[in-house]
């Protein structure tokens, strides 16, 4: 049996994943609308977040490698961190040149590239730091990384509640009357803080990448595992991979959804915006990965009962079902339950991934394995898909209202993850024995599966 997982190190891994989708909670579901409340249109803040793959595309070479041979994990993260939150901080600057002028977007796409370069990688390799210091993944991961979920739902939160302070005081003062001296007190003691705008969600982005750069010094020592030059070139270990039948499929039905799913960051903003106020989308989104909680809870429980197969096709399932409420126009109330899916869409399939790669690569390799799919997955599929939805906005957009008419929106992918899961199903039969490896994925494995 696996040993109790010490308390100090569950709590610094825990502050790890608090602050690193801190981060991304704090920007993601408001970009569509940020961008364009800045004057870009769907079609332009489409590359915007596709041309994050570049962080994808180095990240299994330069990150993986770096960090399985020469860096500490926990130093390369430090100083990715501290450089994105630098960066962070320039977006906003270009952005507003971008309204006033309707020049500087090749810099919007630069400095976001350059963002996503230091940043996205760090996920995978965050993961990869996880792995290295649990005995047994399976069972205590889950544990630690709904940590992210909660730093995620508390940026997206508290961007709202920062943008709205002005409604949230007065709602305050209405509902609880005892409070107004208290509200008035704090607005005296505070009186050197900014007025609220939309850009500060970039700015709350940077702090947290400078705390969790700074944090980095209290990670656990992660040392690389292969130091000598006889641990085989790139093509080696990529091709070590590639020969592991499960790695395999799983990357190839993995990047098929990965084709779909940005069509929820990109849009499903829009669709939220029709039912509440603009600057209340961040805390509505949230809805989302609060259900991450019971979806980890219970990810352990179904590698065990359900083996690997059926675990992963319920993360498409939910995919379907969350595409094909927004489809129909469903109530606002199933709208929130398709974005609720979120846990299980999130959990199900990305997660999953995550542990199998751990069990099914040796150890001086994960980190590579991890953002190799991270790259196939993100770094290719994604920005394909981003690049595909925006011929489908265009083509589901009202040209004399500019309403965009999200019943055909959402039927193609729909239609898409119906074909895909039926493929998966019948053609990626993943074995009992791929299945009990996701279920050990603390065992000292190599070899095929």
């Amino acid at each position: 049996m696996a040993s109790a997982v010490p308390r100090i190190l569950r709590r610094r891994l825990s502050i790890l994943w608090i602050l690193e989708w801190g981060i991304t909670g704090a920007i993601l579901t408001y970009l569509p609308l940020y961008f364009t409340q800045h004057g870009l249109t769907l079609d332009e803040t489409g590359p915007v977040l596709a041309i994050g793959a570049i962080g994808l595309w180095a990240a299994p070479i330069v990150v993986g490698q770096i960090c399985d041979r020469w860096v500490a994990a926990q130093r390369y993260l430090a100083v990715a961190h501290f450089c994105g939150g630098v960066v962070l901080l320039t977006i906003p600057a270009a952005t507003e040149v971008y309204r006033e002028t309707g020049a500087g977007y090749g810099l919007i796409l630069t400095l976001f590239g350059t963002f996503a370069a230091v940043y996205l990688p760090t996920i995978p390799l965050a993961s990869a730091l996880t792995f290295r210091h649990l005995s047994d993944p399976k069972t205590q991961f889950g544990g630690i990384r709904v940590w992210g979920t909660v730093g995620w739902v508390l940026a997206g939160i508290g961007l709202s509640l920062w943008l709205e302070q002005r409604e949230v005081a007065a709602w305050l003062r209405q509902m609880f009357p005892s409070t107004a001296s208290g509200i008035y007190a704090v607005a005296r003691r505070f009186w050197f803080l900014p007025e609220p705008n939309s850009s500060h969600c970039f700015a709350m982005a940077a702090i947290l990448s400078f705390a969790l750069s700074s944090f980095c010094a209290f990670l656990p020592h992660t040392p690389p595992l292969h130091t000598s030059r006889e641990a085989g070139s790139p093509v080696g270990w990529l091709g070590s991979l590639w020969r592991q039948k499960g790695l395999t499929r799983l990357l190839v039905v993995g990047s098929l959804l990965a084709l779909v799913i940005p069509l929820y960051s990109l849009v499903v903003p829009k669709l939220l915006e029709q039912k509440v106020a603009r600057d209340w989308v961040p805390a509505v989104m949230t809805v989302g990965q609060l259900s991450e909680f019971p979806a980890l809870l219970l990810l352990p429980w179904c590698l065990r009962s359900l083996g690997l197969k059926a675990t992963f096709a319920i993360g498409i399932v939910a995919w379907i079902v969350r595409y094909a409420l927004f489809a129909v126009m469903a109530p606002f109330p199933w709208i929130l339950f398709g974005i609720a899916l979120h846990g299980v869409c999130h959990v199900y399939l990305i997660i999953v991934v995550q542990l199998y790669v751990d069990g099914a690569c040796p150890r001086d390799l994960r980190a590579t394995a991890q953002n190799l799919f991270a790259f196939v997955t993100g770094g290719i599929a994604m920005p394909l898909g981003l690049m595909l939805t925006q011929p489908l906005v265009r083509w589901s957009t009202d040209p004399a209202t500019g309403d965009i008419d999200f019943g055909p929106l959402f039927a193609a992918p729909t239609a898409f993850l119906a074909c895909v899961i039926l493929a998966f199903w019948k053609w990626f039969p993943l074995e009992e024995g791929d299945a009990a490896d996701a279920s050990h994925p603390a065992s000292s494995g190599g070899g095929s599966v």
